[in-house]
Order: structure tokens, then sequence, then C-alpha cells
């Protein structure tokens, strides 16, 4: 199965939706993804956009949950 699109949930509410073709180091968010969901240790993990400026940081006290979406 391949995966596209992953929605996370920060603690605050707001809700983002990352797609494969917009995420440069989508394989590594995965593998975040994978180990956050089963309560290992996560470090700090910035993902950046194809698009100027776009990048986001992802550490675990402020992700709710992040999920697979079709």
């Amino acid at each position: 199965m391949s995966v596209d699109k992953l929605k996370i949930t920060f603690n605050n509410g707001f809700t983002k939706i990352v797609e494969r073709n917009n995420i440069k180091n989508f394989n590594a968010l995965l593998d975040w993804m994978d180990k956050f969901n089963s309560n290992q240790y996560v470090s700090l993990l910035t993902v950046s956009g194809f698009e100027l400026g776009s990048s986001i940081s992802l550490d675990k006290n402020n992700i709710k949950s992040i999920e697979i979406i079709d």
C-alpha cells in the first residue's frame, strides 16, 4: 500500500494535511509516524515542502495524532 496523505493534528487543535508530492522528506515523516504511534522515542523532525518557506517541525509534545488518510 502506497501512502500519499497524512493528517497531523496538533495539541492546539490545528490540523495539517500533508501530501507525498509536496514534502521533500516524506519517508522520514512516515518513519516518525510509525514510531510516534507505537509510543517509541521520537526526536524533533522538521519536514520541508517544495514551496519556499513551507516547513513544519514535529515534536512528540506538540502532536495529538498523526494518521494515514485516503
